[in-house]
């Protein structure tokens, strides 16, 4: 059987609009946390001196979050998670970031996916519904009837359907799954390592 492959939007991925990964403060408060040890070691350094390497600070997230999410991702099922690309709207009105990564699958995935599904067939049957209906405001464009699912992951694999199982598999696996990867993803991440004193010319 051939390797399974999909490029898929990781679930529970925050984006980098107002959210715990990055929010109108991050570079504000790293850069008044880094004054400090600037007025110390390096006087008359003030903040118009200091810029915020959002490039570099938004690579290492996404890194560290790609990491996170592996580890706490059904075991049985991710081989590996590769990143692609971050696809980020012209505006932040409608929604925000996605992250999209080439996610390989073990062997016999397919198999641990039915099981989960016929275990806990009528919750999902209901969470699908209210997830996947529409509404005044919100269009779906994946079938809300559980029975449909089946055809979209496993006869023609699609990373919508794929990726919001697998969301449905980690939360039932973990409660806090949500703090869970926040709390992996910012272990040992500080923005304060991204303020960068400005060169002058």
């Amino acid at each position: 059987m051939a390797t399974t492959k999909l490029s898929m939007s990781l679930p529970f991925f925050p984006g980098f609009y107002e959210s715990w990964l990055f929010n109108s403060d991050t570079e504000y408060r790293a850069i008044q946390n880094e004054l400090d040890y600037y007025r110390e070691e390096k006087p008359g350094v003030t903040e118009d001196n200091l810029d915020f390497d959002y490039e570099s600070y938004k690579r290492d997230a996404i890194e560290n979050f790609i990491e996170a999410w592996k580890s706490l991702a059904p075991a049985d099922i991710i081989e590996a998670v590769e990143f692609d690309e971050l696809d980020s709207p012209r505006y932040y009105n409608f929604r925000t970031d996605y992250l999209y990564c080439t996610v390989t699958f073990k062997e016999g995935w397919q198999g641990v996916m039915r099981k989960f599904m016929d275990e806990n067939k009528e919750s999902l049957r209901e969470r699908i519904r209210k997830d996947w209906s529409s509404y005044d405001g919100f269009i779906s464009f994946m079938d809300n009837d559980i029975e449909a699912w089946p055809v979209h992951l496993f006869d023609d694999p699609d990373e919508r359907y794929v990726g919001s199982m697998i969301r449905y598999m980690m939360e039932a696996e973990n409660d806090d799954i949500r703090d869970k990867i926040i709390y992996e993803t910012m272990d040992d991440f500080y923005a304060e390592s991204y303020v960068r004193e400005r060169e002058v010319a």
